[in-house]
């Protein structure tokens, strides 16, 4: 891949990096700012409980996916950006303009995606 496409990936990726760093903050602070100890009623209790789980889980996107950027970028320092995981084959740079941090090509990423249902089914 040129120099000046792997210097437009490290962009993306780093701006992608900065916005989910500051989601992954705000998601916590919400988080914790659900913790109010002087509630009674059984309903707010309940509430409270639900959306802190719910900003947890926000939060466990952004992680997940944050790890993905971060891998890529890693992936950008060694040289092997743009190889796919599985089966090693340059990944399509129409691919990774849609997702900069793809890990597989779209062949595999189909097989990695039946693998999942199958094994969730």
């Amino acid at each position: 891949m040129r120099k000046d496409r792997l210097a437009y990936f490290k962009k993306r990726l780093l701006e992608k990096q900065h916005q989910l760093v500051e989601e992954v903050g705000r998601t916590a602070v919400y988080g914790k700012d659900q913790e109010d100890d002087s509630i009674k009623d059984l309903g707010d209790q309940a509430n409270t409980a639900y959306t802190r789980e719910f900003f947890f889980e926000l939060g466990n996107g952004d992680r997940r996916l944050l790890r993905e950027v971060v891998s890529a970028l890693q992936k950008l320092e060694e040289g092997s950006f743009g190889s796919c995981e599985r089966c090693g084959e340059a990944i399509a740079e129409k691919r990774l303009d849609a997702l900069p941090f793809a890990r597989y090509c779209i062949d595999c990423q189909r097989l990695v995606e039946e693998e999942q249902r199958t094994a969730a089914g």
